[in-house]
């Protein structure tokens, strides 16, 4: 009984210095709501290791006595009274408890939790996810919120200020600016339902955001007022200056991110993986970049598992004294503080080369990676006292945690080696990985500087350990060639995986940085674009080149991106349909640049037979003036060929798809059809009937299709001729 009372106490105390972490950690409420549900319990275990740390050495220096321990009249009576011995794990949770109360211990505690604070990415997820929002593209598709942005911007400054088209302008960034405000910050402030599809979680963890960030919320307001002022000024002048050009650009800048970055807390805090939060943002008509972690699960699990088969190899070809089972839970324990060292040294590098200016060196990030390493090293500890305990647990039923602190006191040098690592991984990730090498190059590089820090670990952890250990476990003959060759092999092939695919994904999700000017992507896409002119050509390129690809392939047209700016937006796409070509059908078509495809891509939304939306790329030959959106899927191909979009916007040519009139009979079908480019007007979608306000002008644009732009070529006239002579 008084062995499952101890147990229980460390358990307890264990679980309760557990809830102190995750309270302390969500100080203030807004951590949670400024990274993603995976980093912020990624940095609550963070901190939950350092508290373990500094429990176990409270325990030790009560139970054992340290210098200026004995004095202390609590001290005393528990090492006396062998009753009170097994409370020790409770003493020292109260007193971590309590010595958060002074002064300098609550600075310590401070600045351990801000440290993993910024582990966790806090707040520079949502700093990340506000910026690439506020450089994606919002495509409203809520009427009555279009209806009022409209009537806002129409009677307070002008219509000639209103531009929802994707121009890059000042007017279609200041109407996105606006929308953007209508759709976040004006529910809350005026009271009005939520313009945009959510449930009650949704409305809940909205009320909740606005009110954790009140300052952010009247920043916001107060920006937007000196942005009607500033638009009133520039709008409405004959001639604008420079200035007012200026002031408003900047003011749409300001309030664009403010507002993002309110939206990024909300979509963080309310979803949990990528997949879902990108879903949310894009029934609120926002689409920001794709991006993935440098060296992410996928390929952690694999490092993991090939150090683990390693080790699991080297044994049988090295073998030592332990039995098969024993070394097969201890190559699985090793594999995974190798795998922590990789998750610490990648994620400082990430964040060294995300700072880090172009072609500039900077000192390497010692500081983080030594941190980082020592946080590594207090979860390796922990780890490596609770592995034993389960094995325990499980055949005897109860925990013995002499035994395992014995173990750990035995082989505790191990440690240097993921703390080593975590020095290696990083300094070759963040001064290598922005280069342009090919794979092999890089793995070989890897291997050998990591297999050399292994050597190294090796060499001291040998010296550090009891030569009656190394005895145990390698037999009569023991050396350091049976420790030296399976670390410095499993050093080699873990440096040559992990600088073999980071550079590569560090080069594909790189991102822009605050600051970077960039290409306007959908209605007014970026406040601080280079599209009105204030920014040099140059200056525009190298933007561009930070964002992705700027030349499709020859089979697209090779086109340069460049050079099919102006043919991003949206578009309404109307033809007659083939059941009855008297009904229009008409949906919105979207086209913008895909940075992974290099190439412009089109998406078919709101259309009313939506099972036959389609996405595909968009070819667009040298020298003709058409282009050409084609969708290939398991054979079926369909094609849209029109002209480019004249001065009005409009595109005129021909679809040529499948129909099936029979039900499952289906006949090659043709029609002409039209794309025009949206504007601060709406015309309407689905299947357009006689009656509708917008079925004259479908009609005449569609009519003026043949002969100028399209021709159908017809053998019926040949054919009479045909009829005539046989009769």
């Amino acid at each position: 009984m008084h062995t499952v009372v101890n147990h229980g106490l460390w358990i307890v105390s264990g679980l309760l210095l557990f809830v102190v972490a995750l309270i302390r950690f969500s100080r203030p409420p807004t951590n949670r709501t400024g990274t993603t549900f995976l980093l912020f319990y990624t940095g609550v275990l963070f901190y939950y290791a350092l508290l373990i740390g500094l429990w176990l050495l409270v325990i030790i220096l009560v139970s054992a006595g340290g210098y200026g321990i004995d004095g202390i009249p609590i001290a005393q009576s528990l090492k006396a009274n062998e009753w009170l011995s097994p409370s020790l794990p409770v003493v020292g949770f109260l007193l971590i408890t309590v010595a958060s109360q002074f002064k300098l211990v609550s600075k310590m505690d401070t600045a351990a939790r801000q440290f993993c604070i910024q582990l966790a990415a806090i707040p520079a997820e949502a700093e990340q996810l506000a910026v690439e929002l506020a450089h994606g593209q919002l495509l409203l598709s809520d009427r009555p919120l279009i209806e009022t942005v409209s009537r806002e911007i129409t009677k307070n400054i002008g219509a000639n200020a209103l531009r929802f088209a994707n121009d890059g302008s000042l007017e279609s960034r200041f109407t996105r600016a606006v929308s953007l405000y209508w759709l976040f910050i004006m529910p809350d402030n005026a009271g009005i339902p939520l313009p945009f599809p959510t449930n009650v979680s949704g409305r809940s963890t909205y009320t909740r955001i606005m009110r954790l960030n009140e300052k952010a919320v009247e920043q916001s307001i107060a920006l937007y007022d000196s942005l009607m002022e500033n638009a009133l000024a520039c709008f409405t002048s004959s001639k604008p200056t420079r200035a007012m050009e200026e002031a408003l650009k900047k003011n749409i800048q300001d309030l664009s991110l403010t507002i993002c970055r309110l939206i990024a807390r909300w979509v963080l805090y309310l979803e949990v993986t990528e997949n879902q939060r990108r879903k949310r943002l894009s029934n609120m008509g926002l689409n920001p970049r794709d991006h993935s972690p440098a060296f992410g699960r996928d390929q952690w699990v694999a490092s993991i598992l090939v150090i683990i088969v390693l080790f699991l190899f080297m044994s049988i070809a090295i073998p030592g004294q332990q039995p098969f089972s024993q070394t097969f839970m201890y190559s699985v324990l090793m594999a995974i503080q190798l795998g922590m060292a990789v998750i610490a040294g990648t994620a400082v590098a990430q964040r060294f080369i995300r700072r880090q200016e172009e072609n500039v060196w900077k000192f390497p990030p010692l500081a983080e990676l030594t941190i980082s390493a020592l946080v590594v090293v207090g979860l390796c500890i922990v780890l490596r006292i609770g592995w034993p305990l389960v094995p325990d647990l499980l055949n005897t039923g109860s925990i013995s945690l002499t035994q395992s602190l014995t173990e750990f006191a035995d082989r505790w040098p191990f440690v240097l080696l993921p703390f080593l690592c975590t020095f290696s991984i990083g300094l070759m990730c963040a001064h290598l990985g922005t280069r342009t090498w090919g794979w092999i190059r890089f793995a070989l590089l890897g291997g050998l500087l990591n297999a050399g820090t292994f050597a190294i670990a090796t060499i001291l952890i040998t010296q550090l350990l009891s030569g009656e250990f190394l005895q145990k476990i390698q037999g009569n003959s023991p050396g350091i060639i049976k420790l030296l060759v399976p670390l410095s092999v499993a050093g080699f092939v873990l440096g040559a995986i992990v600088l073999a695919i980071f550079p590569r994904s560090i080069r594909s999700n790189k991102l822009p940085t605050i600051f970077a000017p960039l290409r306007p992507l959908s209605i007014g896409a970026d406040a601080g674009s280079a599209a009105c002119g204030d920014q040099s050509n140059d200056t525009i390129s190298e933007a561009s080149e930070r964002i992705g690809p700027r030349a499709a392939s020859k089979e697209l047209g090779a086109y340069n991106r460049n050079s099919v700016d102006e043919l991003q937006g949206r578009y309404v796409c109307f033809r007659p349909t083939f059941s009855n070509s008297a009904v229009v059908n008409a949906y919105e078509v979207s086209i913008h640049w895909d940075d992974k495809r290099a190439s412009l891509v089109f998406e078919e939304r709101n259309r009313p037979d939506s099972s036959h939306s389609q996405v595909g790329q968009v070819y667009i030959p040298d020298g003709k003036p058409f282009m050409s959106l084609v969708t290939a899927d398991k054979g079926a191909v369909r094609i849209i060929m029109v002209t480019r979009p004249d001065h009005d916007g409009v595109a005129r040519g021909l679809i040529l798809t499948l129909s099936n009139p029979g039900g499952t009979h289906f006949i090659p079908a043709t029609a002409p059809v039209v794309l025009r480019r949206l504007s601060e007007t709406i015309p309407q979608m689905g299947f357009v009937h006689q009656d509708s306000e917008d079925y004259p002008t479908y009609v005449r644009q569609l009519s003026e299709v043949e002969p100028e732009f399209a021709t159908f070529a017809s053998l019926s006239l040949g054919l009479k001729v045909v009829h005539n002579s046989a009769a």
